[in-house]
This record gives C-alpha cells, sequence and structure tokens, in this order.
C-alpha cells in the first residue's frame, strides 16, 4: 500500500499533467477561424461575470488576433461632441484602462502584446486619421474589418444582455451598430459596421451614447 508521501506526489503529478495538458490544448491549437475564452466580464441580464468569447482573425509569429464575439457593452466614441481621432477619442481611454482592469487577470494581462496601429485616413472622405497608437485593446479599423470580415453576415453583431440592461440598443433581429476606429465623413463622425454587417464610411456621431456597441479587439502571446 502506497505511503502518504507517494499518493501526495501522483496527486501533483497528476495536477501538473492537466494543467499543462489543458493549457496546450486551449492555446497550442488555436487557429485562424476558431472561438477561444480569454478574461471574464459581466454577460447576463443579472451581471453575472463569465468567460469572454474571441473570434481568432489571425495567428502570426506566435501570436493571436482576437476579436469579441459579442457587443460586451455600449459606451460613445468620445464623451464630447468635438473633432476626433481614435488616438485622442475617450473610447480608446475607456477600453485601455476601464475594460482591461475589469477583464482580465494579472496572468492574462502578461499576454496581451502592445500593437502599434496604423490610423489611415477615412478611405472615401480623406478624413485624417491621426497618428500610429500603441494599445492593448482598440477596436478594427475600417481595413481591417473588410479584410478580416469580408461579408456582410460576418460582421452582423449581437450584445450581450448585460450590456442590453446597461442601455444598448438593438433592432428587432436583436443586431448593433458597432463602432470601428476609423474617423467618418469627418472628426464629428467615426465610423462603423451597420446593424446588417454593412460597412458605414460616413460613420456617426462620436457622441451618441449608447447607439453603437464596444466590440474590443487585441493581440496575445500564444
Amino acid at each position: 500500500m502506497p505511503g502518504v508521501f507517494t499518493v501526495l506526489r501522483n496527486m501533483l503529478l497528476a495536477a501538473l499533467f492537466f494543467f499543462f495538458a489543458g493549457n496546450a490544448f486551449a492555446w497550442g491549437d488555436v487557429k485562424a477561424g476558431s472561438v477561444i475564452t480569454f478574461g471574464r466580464y459581466p454577460q447576463t441580464e443579472s451581471g453575472e461575470i463569465l468567460p469572454i468569447k474571441w473570434r481568432v482573425l489571425e495567428v502570426k509569429d506566435g501570436k493571436a488576433f482576437l476579436l469579441a464575439d459579442a457587443c460586451l457593452y455600449a459606451v460613445p466614441y468620445n464623451t464630447e461632441l468635438e473633432p476626433v481621432t481614435w488616438k485622442t477619442s475617450s473610447i480608446r481611454q475607456w477600453l485601455n484602462t476601464d475594460f482591461y482592469n475589469a477583464a482580465f487577470n494579472d496572468s492574462e494581462k502578461s499576454r496581451i502584446a502592445i500593437t502599434v496601429l496604423k490610423n489611415p485616413d477615412n478611405p472615401k472622405y480623406g478624413t485624417p486619421g491621426g497618428g500610429d497608437t500603441r494599445d492593448r485593446i482598440f477596436l478594427l479599423s475600417l481595413d481591417e474589418a473588410d479584410w478580416y470580415l469580408m461579408y456582410n453576415a460576418e460582421r452582423i453583431l449581437q450584445p450581450t444582455p448585460y450590456a442590453v440592461k446597461n442601455g444598448a440598443v438593438v433592432n428587432a433581429l436583436w443586431t448593433i451598430y458597432w463602432w470601428l476606429r476609423s474617423p467618418g465623413a469627418d472628426q464629428f463622425n467615426a465610423s462603423g459596421v451597420g446593424v446588417g454587417g454593412g460597412l458605414n464610411t460616413h460613420g456617426v456621431r462620436v457622441d451618441l451614447d449608447y447607439t453603437a456597441a464596444v466590440r474590443p479587439a487585441l493581440w496575445i502571446d500564444l
């Protein structure tokens, strides 16, 4: 009959095996098109904190590009109606402070890469996009939304019940408009994706509260 030390040793080895095997399964086999969980955020009507589901857009150089699979919340692109770019917007600040701190623990934060973002001008109206930025959490640009989500059906977004309870506005089909980081027809508007999945290069007013959804994106180390 094995002694207590042997039993404890075997239990520890088994726990380590399942821990590393679980991580290998979760991260080692990640590929574009799959859906994974990473971080936690309130999602039910009662505010229950649940794992966040992410769509994997690309895997490259040991990193994965993730896009939230649902609208997690709704905030204006900018709190004031004023000329604004992604670099100066309040939504950028919210994503990289409030959301970042609420959704991820220290271990998860260590996996989130700092991404250098190009912020090109609006392709139709020529509105300046502002300078490059370095962000952990961000929104897709018009170019990225068109490249990674080629069809309208791929871009249609639904909100969580928590987002709706907190004011996110949906249509009869329970889909929602979501922000992109690119400017709209001028710097008083920000571009987005319509409720039917179409790209809105004109955009909507940056200070519209709760009308447009937040759909975070990020790169993580695998």
